[in-house]
C-alpha cells in the first residue's frame, strides 16, 4: 500500500512496523477513497459497520435542526476516527450526516474484519484493538470539551472556552483553528455576525488577538 508513510503516523497504529502495518492492512481488507468536497460520508441516520479515518484532508460531523440550522458536532483531520461507536453497536443509528469540506483521502474498514480471530495473527488484532479503545476514551474528553462550549451561559463564554480547549490541545497560547468563522459559529451554535462581533470586543479589550484563523490569547479573563 503506498500510503503507508501517511498511515503510519496515525495514533490509531501506534506501536506496528511498517511491515507488521502492511499485515494487519490486508489483514481487515483496508480501502482508501478520495472524496471530492462536500461528499456525504455518512448520512444520519444509516447504520454503520465501518471504521473510517482521515489520512489528509477534513471532514466535519453535522447535524440538521427542524429549521435546517447546521450545528457541528466536531472536526475530523488528520488521524481522526468517526464510525467506530456504530461499527461497534452496529444496530443503531447514526445520530450525525459526516461530509467532506475540501478534498478528502479516507481509510476505511469494516470491524468485523479486525475482530475475526485468524491464528497467528490474532496479536495484530488484539493490539490495535487495544489502540481503538484508547481513541474511544479520548473521545470522551473531547465530548466533554464540546459540551463544556455549549453549556456555557454567554456567547463570549463559550468562545473563551473553545479557545481555552484550544490551547490545552495545542500546548501553547499561539494557535491555529482549522474551522473558519461560519463553521466556528455553527459549533458554537450561534451565527457569523454575533460571533464576529464578540470576537472584535475581545481583541479590543486585549484579552485575544487574533488574524484570520491564528489566534492568541494575551490575558486570562477572570470568570465569575
Amino acid at each position: 500500500m503506498q500510503q503507508i508513510e501517511k498511515i503510519s503516523d496515525i495514533s490509531l497504529f501506534n506501536g506496528f512496523s511498517k511491515d507488521e502495518l502492511q499485515e494487519l492492512l490486508r489483514l481487515i481488507k483496508a480501502e482508501i477513497k478520495i472524496n471530492d468536497a462536500e461528499s456525504i460520508i455518512m448520512h444520519e441516520g444509516d447504520r454503520n459497520h465501518c471504521v473510517f479515518i482521515i489520512l489528509s484532508g477534513q471532514a466535519i460531523a453535522v447535524k440538521y435542526d427542524l429549521l435546517g440550522k447546521v450545528v457541528i458536532y466536531t472536526k475530523l483531520t488528520h488521524g481522526c476516527i468517526f464510525g467506530d461507536i456504530l461499527a461497534v453497536s452496529a444496530e443503531k443509528e447514526s445520530p450525525v450526516t459526516v461530509k467532506v469540506t475540501e478534498k478528502t483521502e479516507i481509510l476505511k474498514f469494516r470491524f468485523d474484519d479486525l475482530v475475526e480471530a485468524n491464528g497467528n495473527c490474532a496479536e495484530l488484532r488484539v493490539r490495535m484493538l487495544k489502540n481503538l479503545t484508547a481513541e474511544l476514551a479520548q473521545k470522551f474528553f473531547d465530548l466533554q470539551d464540546r459540551v463544556n462550549c455549549l453549556i456555557s451561559s454567554t456567547l463570549r463564554e463559550k468562545i473563551l472556552t473553545f479557545l481555552n480547549n484550544e490551547v490545552k490541545n495545542q500546548k501553547g497560547i499561539n494557535f491555529n483553528i482549522t474551522m473558519n468563522r461560519e463553521r466556528l459559529a455553527a459549533y458554537l451554535n450561534t451565527d457569523r455576525s454575533a460571533l464576529s462581533r464578540e470576537l472584535s470586543k475581545l481583541k479590543k479589550e486585549g484579552i485575544i488577538d487574533f488574524y484570520k484563523n491564528s489566534f492568541k490569547i494575551i490575558k486570562k479573563e477572570e470568570r465569575q
